[in-house]
């Protein structure tokens, strides 16, 4: 999903607070840079992707011990992607539905679960935009914005990893989905037997009217040829190579403020599907059952299925990028991101490996940026610290600088000490001679 955030709160998780010193301009200074830097990237537009999951069950008794064994799979795998997961609760869930109906105004989403019961409402009553509007066969309205519900017809032979993520690099809100229903291995293999047995009776076919008119008889029509070989090798990837089928709904939501802005939204993503020998086709009259087939629900109410393989599946995996973006007082500016050109904000302290590695030309100012305030901020909080001073003494003499200082101003433990060694040249070090 690419939805844009509310700009208020979403600049203020990036502002730096004033304090009561005399570093307000600089901190004032940093943060109109920030503003800059995300003008830039594609921070205009949260990316959030959602995977719903569903099994067919008897009763809410029977199914609920198996979803929650998919659950604990489902976030064991994406540890293994390096991927950050957490389940959704029901008020969650009612949230990102509320995001999704009001793309176009700020609507901020108030509910509580006694609501329910002070007011004789249903939840629907909490998430549901000001209007729906399906006016014409193409597109529809939903609050304050335009929308247009496509699928993607999938004619290409070889797919690319790169469609999926330059559908989600699209700077305009939309939403991606892609209803995946497994099919049973024994059933697929029969589907395909049966598809290959009518392909060679229609080989038979055009076989014996060749004889007929008096013609070769291996000369048949080149699509028998070419779906019988696809078959056939469809057939041995399921029984030797480990392969599973699935049955893909591939949907697109674009949307825009004006009709020509949906417009040319809708022609962008279809350049993109062209750009990978796809067709995105909109959904005649079926606006409204599209819709629906986008909400993180499990219901798919479009009939139009593709037939992939597990490696052709997983080719629209959504995980292209890693995102550092962290709120909090001690959050720091990094930088962009090389892919997504999304600010890099963090907390070092809170990462699993607080570690940096800084690349950068000579005189690029590594040291400056980098090396010279972690020096004066350990000082400054009384760290003990071991320096290695490959410009020697260049780093020494700005260290001894804030050692003095901060001794002088108290924030040194009792005992603390400046020491060098220096294998170079020994009359500088701290040396004992018993």
């Amino acid at each position: 999903m690419n939805m844009s955030p509310d700009a208020e709160s979403f600049e203020k998780s990036i502002r730096i607070p004033f304090r009561k010193d005399a570093f307000n301009s600089v901190r004032a200074e940093y943060s109109q840079m920030l503003k800059k830097q995300l003008s830039q990237g594609n921070n205009g537009l949260t990316k959030t992707k959602f995977l719903t999951f569903g099994i067919e069950a008897d009763s809410m008794r029977q199914a609920k011990p198996r979803l929650q064994h998919i659950e604990n799979d489902v976030l064991n795998n994406f540890r293994r992607l390096g991927v950050i997961a957490h389940p959704m609760n029901g008020k969650e869930r009612l949230r990102l539905m509320h995001s999704m109906f009001h793309m176009g105004d700020s609507d901020k989403f108030f509910f509580d679960w006694k609501y329910l019961v002070e007011s004789g409402l249903s939840v629907k009553d909490f998430i549901a935009p000001t209007s729906f509007a399906f006016k014409t066969n193409r597109t529809f309205q939903m609050g304050g914005i335009y929308g247009s519900m496509s699928y993607l017809q999938i004619t290409a032979s070889d797919l690319s990893d790169r469609m999926l993520a330059d559908f989600l690099d699209m700077e305009s809100s939309q939403i991606v989905t892609m209803h995946i229903q497994s099919v049973d291995q024994t059933a697929a293999i029969k589907t395909i037997k049966r598809t290959i047995t009518e392909l060679d009776r229609s080989k038979i076919e055009e076989q014996k009217k060749a004889v007929r008119s008096g013609y070769d008889m291996d000369i048949i029509p080149s699509d028998l040829a070419t779906y019988g070989k696809d078959a056939k090798a469809l057939l041995k990837e399921l029984q030797s190579q480990n392969e599973r089928m699935f049955m893909l709904t591939f949907l697109v939501m674009n949307t825009g403020r004006t009709e020509q802005e949906l417009e040319n939204n809708v022609f962008q993503a279809s350049s993109i599907a062209q750009k990978y020998n796809c067709q995105l086709t909109r959904l005649d009259f079926q606006q409204e059952e599209g819709l629906m087939s986008s909400l993180p629900l499990g219901l798919n109410q479009i009939e139009i299925e593709r037939g992939l393989t597990t490696s052709s599946t997983a080719i629209f995996v959504p995980f292209t990028t890693q995102e550092l973006f962290q709120n909090g007082e001690e959050t720091l500016y990094y930088g962009l991101n090389a892919l997504s050109n999304n600010l890099i904000m963090v907390d070092r302290k809170k990462l699993k490996n607080p570690n940096g590695l800084i690349l950068g030309t000579p005189g690029s100012g590594k040291t400056f940026s980098i090396i010279e305030p972690f020096i004066r901020q350990h000082s400054a909080k009384g760290f003990a610290m071991v320096v290695y001073d490959y410009k020697f003494p260049t780093l020494a003499t700005k260290l001894y600088y804030h050692y003095l200082k901060n001794k002088k101003n108290g924030n040194l433990p009792e005992g603390c000490k400046f020491n060098i060694i220096n294998f170079v040249d020994v009359e500088y070090s701290r040396r004992v001679n018993p």
